[in-house]
Parts: structure tokens; C-alpha cells; sequence
């Protein structure tokens, strides 16, 4: 292969990556009203966050840019069948390393 070619396949691959994890997306569930998120039936203010109970993500609210930043944790694909899940009770950004396939 010459080397412009690969140069581009490796640009092509990186720019693919950077989209996954920078996606953007519209979600019905999220709302944005007199200055606050509304996500999932929980009101965050401008400039501040949440930590759900049940979900190891942190959400970070910037209703001024109309944003709702979700946080999460990296989980790995090595079971095909299986769901991850945290263990209840520990919180964003500790609750990644509870992660435990469950198949």
C-alpha cells in the first residue's frame, strides 16, 4: 500500500472513533426550561450536576448552550451475550469499577 494511502486510512479510522464517543444526539426524554435541564424527570440547574442512583453516569447541565452532557464509564466488549451493570449504592465515577457482566 503506499503510504498515502494508509496515512488516510488511519485518519479515516481516527475520525470514526472521535465521532463515537463525541456523539451528539437529540433525546426526547431531555428538556430545557427557565434556565434548567430537565432529564428523565429530574431538574438540574445551569452550571450544575447529577449523579443518578441507579445509573453510574454523571449529567452536567449548560441550558444556556442547550446541552445536556452525560457522563459515563468505558466498558469493554468481551461478553457478546451479557449486560454490564454497577453495583447499587456507589456513585459515579467509582461505580466503573463495580462493572460486572451478567449473562
Amino acid at each position: 500500500m503506499s503510504k498515502i494511502l494508509v496515512t488516510f486510512l488511519l485518519l479515516a479510522a481516527a475520525l470514526d472513533i472521535q465521532n463515537t464517543l463525541c456523539e451528539e444526539t437529540t433525546v426526547t426524554s431531555l428538556r430545557f426550561h427557565n434556565g434548567t435541564c430537565i432529564y428523565r424527570n429530574v431538574t438540574i440547574k445551569q452550571g450544575a450536576s447529577d449523579v443518578p442512583s441507579d445509573l453510574c453516569e454523571l449529567w452536567e447541565c449548560n441550558a444556556r448552550e442547550r446541552k445536556l452532557t452525560v457522563l459515563g464509564c468505558y466498558i469493554p466488549r468481551r461478553y457478546g451475550s451479557c449486560f454490564h451493570h454497577s453495583r447499587f449504592g456507589v456513585y459515579w465515577p467509582t461505580c466503573c469499577g463495580t462493572y460486572q457482566p451478567y449473562c
